[in-house]
């Protein structure tokens, strides 16, 4: 098979979206693919474009490509000063595509469609012009849509031949743990402010001083949260700035995963990875309701919704305190789940999907 995303690989990715594709390129070659790499910088691209076109032509028969998008256009996944090459992977879809080999994006996200201000920079100002230039290249060539939830859709406007599926988040596989003994703790792994706003939580905590968070945010994102209400400085919010392979330590100290962040309509379709991180350890989630994060985690029974609000923070938290059996056994109903949740799940049907489809 060949994996395609518009940047380069990152070793120890701190964003989600740079942990994702990089769990999924490793999910193919262990459930047995050959993975053609077609990940990297202009330049590499471009490279590896020329040695897929060679292969091509001598009879190389991938079964299929997958994609891993940006958040950003592609031609801004990475830095232009390596090149400026806004038609480079739509070029990469149309080989295979003339070759017959079928194709799936995982489209990641449409911030970009909520935008509540005008952008500030050349960037931002030109991103939606090459958001839909690459969406022209996707449907120009066939290309599966996965994403995060099937809702998704309706906001991305697909025409009706096109094709897509859901293909959420996953965890890692043999990643699961005990609960810890003690007092209750909580985890928060990602951003602060803009589309994570926990306000709320952060509100709710303050009655219940015995519960402690552990959190971990960009040392800029913290900052500025911390600018804006310095009573988050409490001995109650344990702060740490991390990277994905050094946060187990802190999985093992914590019983609840958070994802009480404020709703939006974005979050009425989008899960974040971290859902799945936190059950691929076994720990239960409390999610806002209404959100897809809350309509999963109730199809799962691995956790708690709640209305955003401080009162209503308040009460589940209060509730959890006072009973440790209902987080015990949350936190089997998690265990459970992470079986069938891995990366390899859904690198087999990515496989499954684009097979089928030839």
């Amino acid at each position: 098979m060949i994996f395609h995303a518009p940047y380069p690989m990152e070793p120890n990715p701190t964003a989600a979206s740079r942990l994702r594709p990089l769990r999924m390129r490793q999910a193919f070659a262990e459930i047995g693919y050959h993975v053609i790499d077609m990940s990297g910088t202009t330049l590499e691209r471009r490279r590896k474009l020329a040695a897929l076109r060679r292969k091509l032509r001598q009879g190389a028969k991938p079964e299929f490509l997958y994609s891993e998008n940006s958040t950003q256009p592609n031609v801004f996944a990475t830095s232009v000063k390596s090149g400026f090459a806004p038609m480079l992977d739509n070029a990469i879809l149309s080989l295979v595509h003339r070759h017959g080999i079928p194709s799936g994006v995982f489209y990641r996200d449409i911030y970009w469609k909520f935008a509540h201000a005008p952008a500030k920079t050349v960037i931002g100002k030109l991103s939606p012009f090459f958001h839909r230039l690459d969406m022209r290249g996707y449907l120009r060539n066939n290309v599966h849509f996965f994403l995060p939830s099937e809702g998704m859709a309706t906001y991305l406007n697909l025409p009706n031949d096109a094709t897509f599926s859901a293909l959420p988040p996953a965890g890692d596989s043999g990643r699961t743990m005990p609960l810890p003994t003690g007092p209750l703790r909580l985890f928060y792994v990602g951003g602060l402010g803009g589309h994570y706003r926990l306000d709320a939580l952060f509100a709710a905590l303050k009655q219940e001083p015995s519960i402690e968070l552990e959190l971990v945010t960009r040392p800029e994102q913290w900052k500025a949260a911390l600018a804006q209400d310095s009573s988050l400085g409490s001995d109650q919010i344990h702060v740490h700035h991390l990277n994905s392979s050094e946060l187990d330590p802190l999985y093992a100290d914590t019983h609840i995963g958070i994802l009480a962040v404020e709703p939006s309509d974005y979050r009425k379709f989008a899960a974040p990875a971290k859902l799945f991180e936190y059950i691929s350890r076994g720990r239960p989630v409390l999610v806002t309701a209404g959100t897809e994060a809350a309509r999963i985690v109730n199809k799962l029974d691995a956790g708690w919704q709640v209305n955003y609000g401080i009162a209503d923070i308040a009460q589940i938290l209060t509730f959890l305190k006072a009973h440790p059996e209902d987080v015990k056994q949350k936190a089997r109903n998690a265990r459970i789940a992470a079986q069938t949740n891995t990366w390899r799940d859904r690198a087999r049907s990515v496989a499954e999907v684009l097979t089928e489809s030839k």
